[in-house]
């Protein structure tokens, strides 16, 4: 009997090689597909972003045609900042305008909960007083509970930083010292101020030819808008952590902070630390996601920032603008308006 013989199957599978060259190719593939899904990544957030910020100007005019004035940036704030608009003993308040806009942007639960006749922040300076009724916090107040809360809407998705400022006693920047809930939301949009200082005054003493939209203890109308609305910036982006100061909490003023200066000397994404000196050997370049300087206008968007004008419409600027060009986006009335830009 013939036993016929079966040539045994050889399984080849990959060399040691040819699995590293494979790797390999995967890898350069993977390097050159990264940049582009970051880039769309970002592409989404920054229209995440342009979406809360063309929402919040929105409630601006809904806000105007409701009340025929745009609100304050703060109202009764206890800080030297506001120069000589002081409130006077029990009579602090800290009040920001984002909080008369909630229940224009879906937040009418969070509104129902504040308690105006009383602070939301802590800070009172010197001569300007003490604040109204008992501190947020404390029994009768809870106004922290409200100042405290991140609100989506005031949030830009392509910052990192946190939502609220770290726990703190000082009464500089606190909600209210020892107080166990988290320290105030930020907000990553605020309203066009100057960058007040202890010469600074009420927003109606201002000088017309330089004053922003917003400001202390007043509002504007769009009858002030003597530029034309679509000249004007109304809202300015920011990041949510700065190397000088604190930046913008959305429900409570403080020691510094009421809004963004986009006139101010540093321009847009000035991110040097520390401090607002401009000597060099003061200035150290730092990572892009903290600004140098408190009110000061830039975000995490590549080149520039995006802001929203006195007409509802969303622009980003960019980083490179000139300064003077900033300057008069910032100025109601100026007499120079731009055009396009």
């Amino acid at each position: 009997m013939l036993v016929r013989y079966k040539r045994p199957v050889v399984r080849r599978g990959f060399t040691l090689v040819e699995l590293l060259v494979v790797i390999a190719i995967i890898g350069v593939m993977v390097g050159l597909l990264l940049p582009a899904v970051q880039a769309a990544r970002e592409a989404a957030r920054r229209m995440s972003c342009s979406n809360n910020m063309k929402q919040l100007g929105l409630a601006l005019h809904n806000y105007h045609s409701t009340h025929e004035k745009f609100p304050y940036s703060v109202l009764n704030g206890g800080s030297i900042e506001a120069g000589s608009a002081r409130p006077g003993d029990l009579r602090v308040r800290n009040h920001r305008g984002w909080l008369m806009l909630l229940p224009f942007i879906e937040q009418q639960g969070l509104y129902d909960l504040a308690d105006f006749r009383l602070a939301t922040g802590a800070y009172a300076r010197g001569p300007a007083g003490t604040p109204s009724g008992p501190l947020p916090g404390a029994p009768g107040n809870r106004n922290d509970e409200v100042v405290s809360t991140p609100v989506s809407s005031f949030l830009c998705p392509s910052d990192p930083n946190p939502t609220n400022y770290a726990t703190t006693t000082s009464a500089n920047y606190s909600i209210s010292p020892g107080t166990t809930v988290l320290q105030g939301a930020f907000t990553n949009y605020d309203f066009s101020v100057r960058r007040t200082s202890s010469s600074a005054a009420l927003w109606t003493a201002e000088d017309p030819a330089t004053r922003p939209l917003f400001g202390h203890d007043a509002s504007s109308k769009f009858r002030d808008i003597v530029d034309g609305t679509s000249n004007v910036i109304a809202l300015g982006e920011t990041l949510r952590l700065t190397w000088d100061g604190v930046s913008q909490t959305w429900g409570y003023a403080k020691w510094v902070g009421h809004g963004v200066d986009v006139a101010y000397f540093t321009g847009m994404n000035w991110n040097f630390c520390c401090g607002w000196d401009a000597t060099p050997n003061v200035r150290q370049p730092v990572l892009k996601q903290r600004l140098g300087n408190w009110s000061t206008v830039g975000s995490m968007h590549p080149g520039g920032a995006q802001f929203t004008l006195g007409d509802g419409s969303v622009r980003f600027i960019s980083e490179s603008i000139e300064l003077v060009t900033l300057q008069r986006l910032a100025r109601i009335a100026d007499g120079q308006p731009l055009g396009e830009f």
